[in-house]
């Protein structure tokens, strides 16, 4: 640390021309400055400043060693200021998009909770059926449904769900035997989402099955496809709290395969230091997915 404010010194003395104007920006002696820059030559073993009695320039080392210098001052400073607004409440727009499927069915309470607990924001949200380009679009937070690998965005992962494959009784009365995944493609599909093409992937141990599924009806609500599910049109993929609470839905597990789990998380265009209303939107809905473990498979701790 020591070493990085003496890259930050040097940058000020070279940037103000003399030890005594960087002095007097720092509020310490011309002598203080002089000492550090002395001891940082003597540790590289290089001369870095070129003094007379009238003038004082770099060398060529030093003004590299000072440019790295401006960069260090540049991150104290962006840390200053995260701390500063730290302190201030949320206000503003928060642009939030969401896959279509959990829009209706998930954020809802969590985006009115955000509203109530910060009067000055406000909050567009955009439900898309793909994945959005959330720098390029302009969006500060994303909450996606998948296992993510972006290592340029900013992750937080909130829990994980497992969907469950549902069918009613009476569908699975008169349908075709359903004996593995496989045996999906002589069944009636019901999507939920709104691709009229999907993959679905099933586990079992260490056995992955995908299944490529043409639905006969999509919905995007989960409680929707539920019922259409309860009333015998076909099977789905639901979450497990959607098919546990509707009646006259079952879950079907085909030679012990289950569907793939996914994670819940949030993404921020960086994963750097996020703005106060990022951090209170992140806060927020941790805050909810751990009191609403009903919801979810397994909540993921905080790091």
């Amino acid at each position: 640390m020591a070493e990085l404010l003496d890259l930050v010194v040097l940058h000020r003395v070279v940037e103000r021309g003399s030890f005594a104007k960087a002095a007097a920006d720092f509020g310490v002696p011309p002598s203080t400055l002089s000492r550090k820059v002395a001891a940082l030559e003597k540790r590289l073993g290089v001369r870095v400043l070129e003094r007379t009695t009238r003038h004082l320039r770099p060398t060529e080392l030093g003004e590299m060693l000072a440019e790295r210098g401006a960069r260090v001052r540049k991150e104290l400073d962006d840390a200053e200021r995260a701390v500063a607004d730290h302190q201030r409440a949320p206000r503003g727009l928060l642009r939030v998009t969401v896959p279509t499927p959990i829009a209706s069915d998930f954020l809802g309470p969590a985006i009115a909770d955000y509203l109530r607990r910060y009067p000055d924001m406000r909050v567009e949200i955009q439900a898309e059926d793909r994945v959005v380009d959330i720098i390029g679009e302009g969006f500060d937070v994303a909450v996606r449904a998948t296992t993510l690998t972006d290592s340029q965005l900013g992750v937080v992962r909130l829990a994980i769900v497992a969907p469950v494959l549902a069918a009613s009784t009476k569908y699975l009365d008169r349908a075709a035997p359903l004996r593995h995944p496989r045996d999906l493609a002589n069944h009636s599909i019901i999507g939920f989402g709104r691709r009229r093409r999907m993959s679905w992937p099933f586990v079992k141990r260490e056995l992955v099955e995908t299944v490529e599924v043409t639905p006969r009806a999509i919905a995007t609500s989960a409680p929707l496809v539920a019922q259409l599910v309860a009333e015998g049109a076909g099977l789905s993929l639901i979450p497990r709290f959607t098919a546990l609470a509707t009646p006259n839905v079952t879950i079907v597990e085909p030679s012990g395969f289950k569907p793939q789990s996914f994670d819940v998380s949030i993404v921020t265009p960086s994963a750097r230091l996020a703005a106060p209303k990022v951090r209170a939107f992140i806060d927020l809905m941790r805050d909810y997915v751990a009191a609403r473990t009903d919801l979810f498979d397994a909540v993921v701790p905080r790091g």
